[in-house]
């Protein structure tokens, strides 16, 4: 009469046969974990970006060219403002806006977080500064 019951070599046999299903399955997790981080952190990047934009809104390059803020605990900007063109001095009363400097700024942005560069981008800013007449209508000096 037979014996009931798994050998020995049965035995070898399944728990080969269940290492070789979990290795892809292993893999694919693996895997999937690694997209799911790299998405996230481009979301945050991709969020982070549109608050930064909606602070540099309020930045006019003329007055401040060069800085760096504190957004929050985790997240600053640092920023240096190169004219792209130069600002027009030239006077026109009774002009659109005759009372102001006019100049076009490229604006290179680093967004850092936990103190560490992040990443950084560049956008095009109007900087203005108001402008002092005298009486006769030409610039104070």
């Amino acid at each position: 009469m037979p014996e009931a019951g798994f050998t020995l070599l049965e035995a070898i046999v399944a728990l080969a046969i269940i290492g070789f299903t979990l290795i892809p399955v292993m893999t694919l997790t693996g895997e999937a974990t690694r997209q799911l981080t790299a998405a996230a952190d481009s979301n945050q990047r991709v969020f982070s970006q549109q608050a930064i934009l909606a602070y540099l809104e309020t930045l006019n390059p003329s007055l401040r060219p060069d800085g760096e803020e504190q957004l929050s605990t985790t997240l600053a900007i640092r920023w240096s403002s190169t004219p792209l063109v130069a600002p027009q001095v030239e006077s026109r009363i009774g002009g659109r806006l005759a009372g102001f400097e006019l100049a076009f700024y490229l604006v290179d942005v680093t967004v850092l977080r936990n103190e560490q560069e992040w990443f950084a981008f560049q956008i095009r800013k109007t900087g203005y500064q108001p402008r002092v007449f005298s009486l006769d209508g030409r610039p104070a000096p």
